[in-house]
């Protein structure tokens, strides 16, 4: 869900990792989403997003971190039973993870939160000076989590297992502490854990 940054770069690296993308949309014959998937070939193509929700085995809801429980709460029916990743992050600290609020909102969903902790500029690139970027993913649906693992894996990342979708919060942390570095050192950066 969502054609913006993270969707565009998440999609392409999917694409080129040999997955099919459907960019769901409320505008799929947009020009913008049309280009896209003109850009992506034969492994691209768009629909809006209750027929991309009902129809995709895996939805990345990349959508902004505010909205994204909204839109899960809109689609609850359509993502039943469904792998929806979040990699949306909020600048502001809550209670609750966005993810976990995602779950609230959609409770038949597989909740994952992954692709959150880097930005745009290496999230379908994730090597930087040479070194693989660690892609920290956390659910509380194990199958869930291996389907998350391996499309980071596709992409090149060196995957940690962080742990249940309560450890969401924490990982929404190390995006603001990255978002924080980054206005500093640039986008070229990325978290890497070591000796796990």
């Amino acid at each position: 869900m969502g054609a913006g940054r993270v969707g565009e770069t998440l999609a392409r690296g999917f694409a080129v990792a040999g997955h099919d993308v459907v960019f769901g949309s409320r505008t799929p014959d947009d020009e913008s989403v049309a280009a896209l998937v003109a850009e992506l070939g034969d492994a691209a193509r768009a629909t809006t997003v209750e027929r991309a929700a009902a129809e995709g085995s895996v939805v990345v809801l990349a959508v902004p971190g505010d909205v994204a429980p909204e839109v899960a709460a809109d689609l609850a029916s359509e993502l039943a039973g469904t792998v929806v990743i979040d990699p949306t992050n909020v600048m502001d600290r809550s209670g609750e993870s966005v993810a976990e609020r995602i779950g609230a909102a959609a409770p038949e969903t597989r909740v994952v939160k992954a692709f959150n902790t880097i930005g745009t500029d290496g999230m379908a690139d994730p090597v930087i000076d040479g070194e693989r970027a660690s892609m920290f993913v956390a659910s509380d649906d194990a199958d869930a989590k291996a389907v998350a693992t391996a499309l980071a894996s596709d992409l090149g990342f060196g995957v940690v297992d962080a742990g249940d979708l309560d450890a969401a919060i924490m990982l929404e942390d190390l995006a603001r502490l990255w978002i924080h570095l980054s206005r500093s050192r640039g986008r070229d950066i990325g978290f890497r854990l070591l000796g796990a």
